[in-house]
């Protein structure tokens, strides 16, 4: 999962600093995601540039449908091994979204423990 910010050359509405992403340019978000295939399963799109990423994966559809058991609900939990527990169904996304059950992001620490880069 990412998103993008699409500019655009006038503002749709009246301007606003809402429509300004970090850059201060006037855009709106497009936010997609693919499965293990590389086809779209989820878009969103129309949102001002300066909405978070966080509140972007959240007004999406896909998220409310996790969020209601609909989705990320697949044929029960995997075992990764009797030490590690289970493992579910779960989204990658740019380290920009937030660490959720359902998402996964990249590991922002400088380095790992020797325990846990022998995992």
């Amino acid at each position: 999962m990412d998103a993008t910010h699409i500019i655009m050359a006038l503002p749709a509405v009246k301007p606003s600093e809402d429509w300004c992403d970090p850059v201060k340019n006037h855009s709106m978000f497009l936010q997609t995601m693919v499965d293990d295939e590389t086809r779209f399963i989820d878009i969103v799109t129309g949102w001002p540039g300066s909405t978070t990423f966080s509140r972007l994966l959240k007004c999406s559809g896909f998220f409310k449908l996790c969020e209601a058991g609909k989705r990320l609900d697949g044929p029960g939990p995997v075992k990764a091994s009797s030490e590690n527990g289970e493992i579910r169904e779960f989204i990658v996304g740019n380290i920009c979204y937030p660490l959720l059950p359902t998402l996964m992001t990249p590991y922002e620490g400088e380095s790992l423990s020797d325990p846990m880069a022998s995992l």
